[in-house]
């Protein structure tokens, strides 16, 4: 009879064990589900005025350096808006410059494409992507791409819902 007891100690103790297992592999999976989505969305772009206006006149200063004033579409969400952008492809990064860049409403966000000339593919380089506005005043955003941009031709700034990424709006663009 005390063989059966301890039988029965054992099993659930074996259980609670496994239970607890299962438990901590769940949670593990969880922070590693939660670290891949951040990885694998687009670099949000950094909204530090002072040290993106000197990086910006940094990079206006260098010949190598390809510049633009933002064209503006017939969307008039984008009808106040005024700007630049400034992009070294030796450095492979960049920054614009916004003044009166309404914040996108909720769900909604800004995403830089860039168009190299010298891409196999053709398919557009992610930049930046930008969740507030400038507001009424001037605001600085940085443009890193994950991958080297030699001969940029084109920037487009579009309008990109959450839920659906491949359906966005042409906003602003830069033809250096």
């Amino acid at each position: 009879m005390m063989a059966n007891s301890e039988g029965s100690v054992n099993t659930a103790s074996n259980g609670i064990w496994r239970y607890g297992l299962y438990a901590l592999i769940a949670a593990l999976l969880l922070v590693a589900l939660g670290f891949g989505v951040r990885y694998w969305e687009p670099a949000q772009a950094s909204a530090d005025n002072g040290e993106l206006s000197v990086l910006r006149e940094r990079l206006l200063s260098d010949s190598s350096s390809v510049r633009g004033n933002w064209l503006r579409t017939l969307n008039p969400l984008v009808q106040d808006v005024q700007g630049d952008l400034v992009w070294n492809s030796t450095q492979s990064q960049g920054v614009m410059r916004f003044v009166d860049l309404p914040a996108p409403a909720a769900g909604q966000f800004y995403q830089l494409w860039l168009y190299d000339t010298r891409s196999a593919d053709g398919v557009p380089v992610s930049g930046a992507v930008v969740r507030n506005g400038a507001g009424k005043g001037e605001w600085f955003a940085a443009i890193k791409t994950e991958k080297m941009v030699l001969a940029p031709f084109k920037f487009e700034l579009h309008l990109h819902a959450d839920k659906s990424a491949e359906k966005s709006q042409l906003l602003l663009m830069v033809q250096p």
